[in-house]
């Protein structure tokens, strides 16, 4: 073999690899840019050996707020009622009171107390309306007292000491639902009163001002 075949057979073998070379360095500066450590490369993804589970039971959101109970006042019924009483016993004006963080609250007869003489399971769970005794058509088991109407509930306090004249103390709503307890069939003063019941109700006093305030 002379020297002219063998230089042309080396000078192909060379040049293959100097293309070859070209090529990959190309690739790496493309991907990686003019350094030894390829930071452009995709991140390194940790993964936890056990997938994460999700739950095989839905959560239970039942007793989440709804967004017009966030807004209210958490009052106890008593306290409601207590503070309308005080009030005067106003049948359209808003009344006010005091929440269980002491922030101030307005409420109205219609929207906050008249439910809790005529709604059941109010004081208690399984329990009946008060007007399902205290009404008009029950004077045998009413004791006088109408409770399915502001008129009603005003008629029997101009004979009887219901509301006493604002007078929360000594009204005859504060004995019955304070003093006397209540049990499925009316209330007792041989059972001992239970807990407060709590409830959301009426507004906080600053956002029913800025609601109250007539556009320009």
């Amino acid at each position: 073999m002379n020297d002219d075949v063998r230089t042309l057979i080396y000078g192909t073998i060379i040049g293959f690899f100097v293309v070859v070379l070209s090529w990959l360095s190309i690739i790496y500066i493309s991907a990686c840019g003019f350094t030894l450590t390829c930071y452009r490369a995709s991140p390194l993804v940790i993964r936890t050996p056990i997938p994460t589970l999700i739950p095989a039971h839905p959560v239970n959101t039942s007793n989440a707020q709804s967004p017009a109970e966030f807004d209210r006042c958490q009052v106890s019924a008593t306290d409601m009622i207590g503070a309308w009483v005080t009030a005067g016993s106003p049948e359209t004006d808003a009344f006010p009171f005091t929440d269980v963080n002491g922030d101030p609250c307005e409420g109205t007869f219609a929207a906050d107390i008249q439910h809790l003489f005529v709604d059941n399971s109010i004081w208690y769970k399984g329990a009946i309306g008060c007007v399902s005794c205290h009404n008009a058509e029950q004077t045998d088991r009413n004791g006088g007292l109408d409770l399915t109407s502001y008129a009603g509930i005003l008629a029997g306090a101009q004979n009887k000491d219901i509301l006493a004249n604002g007078n929360w103390d000594s009204s005859l709503l504060h004995d019955v639902l304070l003093v006397h307890g209540l049990v499925p069939a009316g209330h007792s003063p041989d059972v001992p009163p239970v807990n407060p019941v709590y409830l959301y109700a009426g507004s906080h006093a600053a956002e029913a001002s800025v609601t109250a305030t007539p556009s320009p």
